[in-house]
């Protein structure tokens, strides 16, 4: 059951206060009312996004995208960038190995759950235009942003670096040249304490600078019911200094950044299957509970939900990182803008994990040493009826391993099982290495068409050393396999789009692209010679066909943005989990041809000014994997991980004037049909469909002070962030729950 505090009786309470006020509201005067429209009209105008490089209106690119502002971000309470997929259809994202491992992001079905810190995923993160690199990088905390882009569907010329699935583009609040700035403070149920803030310094008539920075202390839901065992939770400290320069022809935007994360990671609950009457396995609804216990006979302890039981206690995760970059922009005339921009980062993690409950048997850490360099120089020209963009990129990514993975160590206190347990130390090193040259036109035909074409010549490489050791009772066996190897292969990518304006506010678009995302190698926890030395895969290829159209009516008082899209996958690579014996081998191999279609739709409704309703709809009739057999290695024709059939979100939000001060209230969902957390389609890792509401209240104390009461999954809704088959070798189905039921309390001010 959902833990009850003073805190959440407390926070209850105000939000029943609160509650009247919204209902019966008093409305502004019609003077203000007026104000309010023209500025809901005009924001719905002028809808800008960066999706191709430089702000255009959002009905002037081919590109089925999302966007959000920063205050939209701060409303719904997301922490980072996993926490995106409720706001966007046809997204999934999760920490799929526990938080501050590398997460799982799925775009319209394309994407990657491999737990490995050495994979590049098909969606990359720009961070004010700095790429992610691999997986690693991915998790991202969101706060002083100036808006949220998430692009669907492959990214092959401008953002072409492994983007089959997508692209989220972040970009923070940039300094102006007035002196200004807020703090946020936030307390929640589990010990969650969040402040955050910025500063806006302008240093002379030329540069401004803006410092910020986000500190979260929180625990987990989860209820550790083993003695003496945590119920984790992290710490997280993000800081940002942008530096903003502008001269005539010359603007120099200088960021650093630095992150330090640390704490427990969250324990796993494992469910047993075996029935403890001895009438065979539990259902899947019923694993985990009181009738179920492992093959060890262990078991949860208790039949609520968030209840686990897991030896934790040496468990621990540490995050350092940081990173700078400069950008320059040349703006040569009128007409040219010449772009470089240079970035740099460094991260060191460690991250230790446990999958079998209070055993012994299946445990390991993943360890990264992560640096990586990128540089870009981009022109623009504008040559009146046509804009054409046109780039060199490049990227040297250095990743060290030091992953242990630690099985069945309670047999070693067993003389008849002593052989059976193996602790394998892996010492990978690989080096990432992609240089492209990419060009795109768009060309206005007319005064209603207007033609987009792309193209991208990509070379990548990859050099790998795969070192790993080998631990038994029998003695130490070093080097139990040393490989070198490489991995080059270079492609060309690329878009043709077809803009048709319908009238200002309107436009439908018809585009292929072709997507691509490089081969590459991965053994982070091989457990054979023969299997390291297999790690290789191949790129893959996509090739997207789409319609779409951004649409506003009812006198710019709806906005409206659908896509329709079909996928046909080459070569797609796929993270396999295959059970061989009683261990768990994971690969990734290149599957056969895939398909993927389905639909989308993005509706924003203002029926008053006082009312604002949103819903969006997702749907994946088919995302099904190609059928192989490669090696022993078996992929059914089954559906892809993480894809719902349908995806569902929305919100309702009121504004309201209260004593001659705003109001404003918030009610959001997010849907979920069924899904599987991995390519096999057993019923014991099949997530059920689910909801989740969401809420908040805020109300303009004065003008600098403002209060807001949040809650997340308002309903208690129960849902796991992964489960993993360790069937045949526990007994069992390794959860990562989902959070439960959280209030809170914020307070803001600005000066």
């Amino acid at each position: 059951m959902f833990r009850t505090t003073h805190l959440s009786a407390a926070i209850s309470a105000a939000c029943l206060t609160l509650l009247p006020l919204s209902a019966f509201a008093v409305s502004a005067s019609e003077n203000v009312q007026q104000a309010n429209i023209a500025s809901s009209e005009e924001d719905l105008e002028v809808i800008e996004v960066y999706a191709q490089k430089r702000k255009q209106k959002i009905t002037d690119v081919s590109v089925a995208v999302s966007v959000f502002d920063g205050e939209e971000i701060a409303r719904q309470q997301l922490k980072d960038t996993t926490q995106l997929s409720s706001l966007v259809p046809n997204v999934k994202i999760t920490n799929n190995a526990g938080e501050g491992t590398p997460p799982a992001f799925n775009i319209r079905g394309v994407g990657m759950i491999d737990y490995n810190t050495s994979t590049i995923s098909p969606i990359a993160v720009y961070s004010d235009d700095i790429v992610s690199g691999s997986a690693n990088n991915l998790s991202v905390n969101l706060f002083d942003l100036e808006h949220v882009e998430v692009l669907r569907g492959p990214q092959g010329t401008l953002f072409g670096r492994n983007t089959t699935g997508g692209a989220i583009l972040l970009r923070s609040k940039m300094p102006e040249h007035e002196f200004g700035g807020y703090i946020n403070a936030s307390v929640a149920e589990f010990d969650t304490l969040s402040l955050e803030g910025a500063v806006n310094i302008p240093v002379s008539e030329t540069t401004a600078m803006r410092f910020a920075m986000s500190h979260q202390d929180y625990n987990f839901s989860t209820e550790n019911q083993m003695p003496g065992q945590p119920d984790g939770g992290l710490k997280q400290t993000n800081l940002r200094l942008i530096v903003l320069s502008e001269f005539d022809d010359l603007t120099i935007t200088s960021k650093f950044h630095k992150e330090d994360w640390s704490g427990k990671p969250k324990p796993i609950a494992s469910l047993g299957i075996n029935r403890t009457d001895g009438g065979g396995l539990c259902t899947p609804s019923q694993a985990g509970s009181s009738l179920c216990a492992d093959n060890f006979g262990n078991q949860v302890g208790g039949d609520d939900f968030w209840h686990v039981n897991a030896d934790t206690a040496d468990r621990k995760h540490d995050t350092d990182s940081w990173g700078a970059s400069v950008k320059v922009e040349w703006q040569y005339n009128d007409d040219i803008l010449l772009t470089s921009i240079s970035g740099y980062r460094s991260l060191e993690r460690f991250h230790s994990w446990d999958s079998d409950g209070p055993g012994n048997f299946v445990e390991g850490s993943m360890g990264t040493d992560n640096t990586l360099f990128s540089q870009e120089l981009s022109l623009g020209i504008d040559l009146g009826e046509s804009f054409w963009t046109t780039g060199l990129f490049f990227v040297d990514e250095d990743i060290k391993q030091k992953n242990d993975f630690d099985l069945f160590r309670d047999f070693r206190a067993i003389p008849a099982l002593a052989a059976v347990p193996a602790q394998f130390f892996y010492d990978n090193e690989l080096n990432n290495r992609s240089f492209a040259i990419y060009s795109q036109v768009e060309h206005q035909l007319d005064d209603v068409f207007t033609v987009t074409a792309g193209i991208r010549y990509t070379d990548e490489k990859t050099d790998y050393h795969a070192n790993a050791d080998l631990d038994t009772v029998a003695g130490f066996v070093p080097d139990l396999w040393n490989i070198r190897g490489a991995v080059e292969d270079d492609e060309v990518s690329g878009k043709l789009a077809l803009n048709q304006k319908l009238n200002e506010d309107s436009s439908l678009y018809y585009s292929y692209s072709r997507g691509y995302k490089s081969g590459g190698y991965n053994a982070g926890y091989s457990t054979s010679p023969a299997q390291a030395a297999e790690s290789e895969y191949s790129p893959e290829k996509l090739d997207a066909y789409e319609i779409g159209g951004y649409f506003q009516f009812w006198q710019q008082d709806a906005r409206l943005h659908v896509a329709a899209f079909y996928y046909d996958y080459k070569d797609q690579q796929v993270f396999v989990n295959q059970t061989q014996g009683v261990a768990v081998d994971h690969v990734l191999k290149n599957a056969g041809d895939s398909t993927i279609y389905g639909f989308e739709s993005e509706l924003v409704v203002t029926p008053d000014v006082d009312w604002e309703l949103r819903l969006n709809i997702g749907y994946l009739p088919e995302a099904n994997m190609g059928e192989f057999n490669q090696h022993g290695v078996v992929v059914a024709d089954n559906r892809l991980p993480f894809s719902s059939k349908w995806n569902i979100s929305g919100a309702i939000i009121h504004e309201s004037v209260v004593m001659g001060r705003d109001l404003t209230a918030q009610l959001s969902f997010d849907y979920q049909s069924d899904f599987y957390f991995d390519q096999e389609e057993n019923a014991y890792v099949e997530q059920t469909d689910f909801i989740v509401f969401n809420g908040h209240i805020s109300y303009e104390v004065n003008s600098a002070l403002t209060m807001t009461l949040w809650g997340k999954n308002l309903t208690n809704t129960e849902y796991s962030e992964l489960r993993f088959n360790s069937i045949a070798a526990l007994g069992a189905v390794t959860e990562l729950k989902a959070n439960a039921r959280q209030l809170g309390i914020e307070a803001s001010y600005k000066f």
